[in-house]
């Protein structure tokens, strides 16, 4: 856990270090934090990682060691201290630490900080810290071997699976949407710490009842004491002062619990049902009337209980947030970079912005990645976004003897006391998807394991994932609740009416995309399709001779076995032929978006049965052909967008079952409110052959079926082909509040032809404003801005005929001369633009 403290009692050791490989005598320049990859890249030891194929020449780094240095000086208000700390909170992975000469201690584990007592060891003038990596690889081969067997872990791209035997990023090995980078080095920040007296060295925030009218809670501090003398606890509170108080503490005393009462508190909410409040606190910690330490706090107050339950439909899994049953909408999220430090506030920041205007209220933090950044908790809490925390298991079974479960039990309490003080938190989660791999996918086959063995491991699993986590976290963080694995059921079965689910028969099955309106469980955690990157993008890491589906680089940077031959084979099904790479990439995202459009919208229809869909995935690692619905240079790809309409508060669904047509009003807010529903069918040139208006009230925090419509008697002898309804949902007012559109006949059959937008570009302070409009149908206009990464608020929309839409563009930190200039460079295309020749 990251304590604030006075700076005068603090020194930065990031920025510049040495590095060199073992058993070279050249010392090249590193940066800190970092990794051996990136400072490598840096000295131009080696080209750039992600671009092309160079990644199958880079595996010689991981079978290497790594010596770190750098010389300091101490800084003068330090020498006082009564003692002094190194505090290395990422140090990636098998190390020692050596301050001029002495040993301080050892690393096993990138998921944990070192804090280590040096004082002793410093001296006045020139310090030299000298941290000594050893190769994952080699350090881990001898277990491997001494085992005589291979761990069931698929994605670790060697023969031998090492990385179960390494607390370290599961998918630094491989995964199948990221390369493979062992990477080593100190990826988060190292510092030393001075104490005076006393630190603090624990804050837990305990919520014991909330009501709107009335809250209490407790804030627990645990103290380091380096003296015998009476101590004072010192809190203020800036929201709401009157929770300030002083705590005095006994010599003897290393622990202090100040309990409080607010009236009338205010709520902290996810987003879309209101503000995600949050209550600064200030504890100070003061030997006589010095403060010696000081930490800040930022706490929400909220109730979170994860349902998971027998009822009448089955085995129930749903969040109630403030007594309120919330639907879930969001992403799974894997770790932003190979690299893990290239990972900035800000492009965390940006992250949590796409997330939010994307409507969506979680993410789950998956479990082969690692417990993210502080950061990235904090913008959760200010966001309003749940996070749902796996523990860094993922896909494979795992050692339990006792030295493998006391490193993760340090890894878990490390983690659970870092992470539990926040309101975005939502659960904790063991593994990702081991139950269903061990009745699922014939392990003991595949790795030619006797039933003794894998009796015995399956009894590891038992000891790690049923005993050492969830004692844990029943010790630490008792309030929050805890499951096993994810999924519950799983998709092999008929059991979508039991707890949550991972839906993949649509991708890994090859199932058709209509299959996500038939398997709808009680709760979807994953599921997904992927795409390509945009021609921008795609640029960014090819040569023109790479850009063609079956390139050496482009397999390269698909790391799925049939992902391009997947992609392909479901849009000869859905889409008629692209006329070029481009055109292919395009269409990549169009079906990947459509596709799950039908699952966003299936989940959220058929609530209260299903109360969540989080797809797989929000981001991506490295830039590739993957699930992700923002790529790894941050450009949205349609998914993206797709899933910012369909998460909106209020949802209008149209089905279509047996010539019926069903439109379904789905809505999160609390509270309804009068609106107006008006239904037309248009053809492609814009006009209405019939129209309906109904007066109704918005359901609150539910579904709700509002017409039922006759598929015959609606389209009569008019051509399908060329047929589209329009539904909207507007207030009183006018205001729209949500809209959808229904085809009757399949993509390849809609009778669309190539036509262009009309675009009007308007340059306001900061940002451009296109308005479109047409005379045909245009289905999935996509807008870019040659030469230009390009968010624009809206993109990959069907623009109606007469009916003009708008969207902009936000260019913080342009002249009006480069807006200018930005302005003459939009372009749009859609749908018919990317076809060849229409089959027939």
């Amino acid at each position: 856990m990251t304590i604030n403290s006075n700076s005068s009692q603090f020194q930065s050791l990031n920025g510049p270090w040495q590095f060199r490989q073992q058993g070279t005598a050249q010392w090249l320049a590193a940066t800190v934090p970092g990794c051996n990859f990136t400072d490598l890249l840096a000295n131009q030891r080696i080209d750039d990682p992600f671009y092309r194929d160079n990644e199958t020449g880079l595996q010689w780094i991981e079978r290497e060691d790594w010596l770190y240095q750098r010389t300091f000086e101490l800084k003068s208000e330090l020498t006082g201290c009564d003692d002094i700390e190194l505090v290395a909170e990422g140090l990636d992975t098998f190390c020692d630490l050596y301050l001029n000469g002495h040993k301080l201690g050892q690393g096993e584990n990138m998921f944990v900080a070192q804090r280590l007592s040096c004082k002793p060891f410093l001296r006045e003038g020139e310090n030299v810290l000298e941290i000594h990596f050893r190769s994952p690889i080699n350090e881990t081969m001898p277990r491997y071997q001494q085992a005589g067997f291979a761990y069931p872990a698929e994605n670790d791209k060697s023969e031998e699976k090492l990385s179960v035997y390494c607390r370290k990023a599961p998918c630094h090995f491989g995964w199948d949407w990221g390369p493979r980078f062992v990477t080593s080095g100190i990826w988060r920040d190292i510092y030393l710490q001075g104490v005076h007296a006393a630190q603090i060295d624990d804050v837990q925030f305990i919520q014991h009842q909330l009501s709107a009218e009335q809250a209490s809670f407790s804030i627990n501090v645990g103290i380091h004491r380096l003296t015998d003398q009476p101590l004072t606890v010192d809190v203020r509170c800036r929201q709401a002062p009157e929770l300030n108080q002083c705590l005095s503490l006994d010599p003897d005393e290393d622990n202090a619990t100040l309990g409080f009462s607010l009236q009338h508190p205010q709520r902290w909410w996810p987003n879309g049902l209101g503000e995600a409040f949050l209550y600064d606190f200030e504890l100070s910690l003061k030997h006589g009337d010095h403060v010696v330490d000081q930490h800040t706090q930022r706490i929400g107050l909220r109730t979170i209980e994860v349902v998971n339950q027998p009822d009448e439909m089955g085995e129930s899994f749903y969040l109630k947030v403030n007594g309120e049953p919330v639907f879930m909408k969001g992403a799974n999220y894997i770790p932003g970079d190979s690299f893990l430090h290239r990972m900035t506030p800000q492009r965390h920041r940006e992250y949590f912005q796409a997330t939010r205007n994307a409507n969506m209220n979680m993410l789950r933090v998956w479990g082969g990645g690692i417990y993210q950044d502080d950061i990235f908790y904090q913008l959760a809490d200010e966001n309003g976004i749940l996070i749902w925390q796996d523990f860094m298991f993922a896909c494979t079974l795992y050692p339990a003897d006792d030295k493998f479960i006391a490193n993760v039990t340090r890894e878990a309490q490390y983690n659970i006391k870092r992470l539990r003080n926040h309101a975005c938190l939502a659960m904790w989660c063991g593994n990702n998807e081991v139950d269903m791999a061990i009745k699922h996918w014939q392990w003991p086959d595949k790795f030619g394991y006797s039933d003794a063995l894998y009796t015995r491991l399956k009894q590891d699993y038992i000891r790690l994932f049923d005993q050492c986590l969830p004692e844990q976290v029943e010790a630490l963080d008792p309030q929050r609740f805890y499951m096993r694995s994810s999924p519950i059921s799983f998709w092999e079965e008929d059991s979508d009416h039991i707890a949550n689910h991972h839906y993949w028969g649509v991708w890994h099955g090859e199932e058709p995309f209509s299959e996500y309106q038939k398997r709808v469980p009680r709760f979807m955690s994953e599921f997904g399709f992927q795409s390509f990157p945009m021609p921008a993008s795609v640029a960014r890491y090819t040569v023109p001779g790479d850009r063609q589906l079956t390139s050496p680089v482009m397999q390269v940077h698909q790391k799925h076995p049939r992902g391009n031959n997947l992609i392909r084979t479901y849009m000869e099904q859905e889409y008629k032929d692209p006329k070029d790479f481009d055109s292919l990439l395009y269409l990549s995202q169009v079906q990947q978006a459509q596709g799950l459009k039908l699952a966003f919208e299936a989940h959220r229809a058929a609530r209260p049965f299903c109360m969540g869909t989080l797809y797989w995935q929000l981001n991506d690692t490295w830039p590739a052909a993957s699930w992700s619905g923002i790529d790894y240079y941050g450009q949205y790809k349609a998914l993206h967008y797709q899933a910012r309409r369909n998460f909106a508060p209020y949802l209008l669904t149209i089905t279509e079952q047996q010539q019926q047509l069903t439109i379904t009003l789905v809505s999160d807010l609390l509270a309804s409110e009068p609106a107006q529903l008006r239904v037309q069918l248009l053809d492609f040139d814009g006009h209405c052959h019939w129209q309906e208006q109904q007066v109704l009230d918005t359901p609150a925090n539910t579904s709700k079926t509002l017409m039922e419509l006759s598929r015959g008697e609606l389209l009569g002898e008019h051509t399908a082909e060329n047929r589209v309804l329009h539904v909207q949902l507007q207030r009183p007012g006018g205001e729209l509040l949500a809209t959808n559109l229904y085809y009757f006949v399949p993509f390849h059959r809609q009778a669309l032809r190539q036509a262009s937008a009309n675009l009007d570009v308007v340059i306001r302070e900061e940002q451009l404003e296109v308005w479109l409009n047409c005379d045909h149908l245009l289905r999935q206009c996509y807008l870019s801005v040659d030469g230009v990464a390009a968010n624009f608020s809206d993109n990959f929309f069907d623009l109606l005929p007469g009916q003009p839409a708008s969207v902009s563009l936000a260019l913080p930190g342009k002249s009006p001369a480069e807006i200018k200039e930005l302005a003459e460079k939009v372009r749009c295309i859609s749908l018919a633009d990317s076809y060849q020749e229409p089959r027939q």
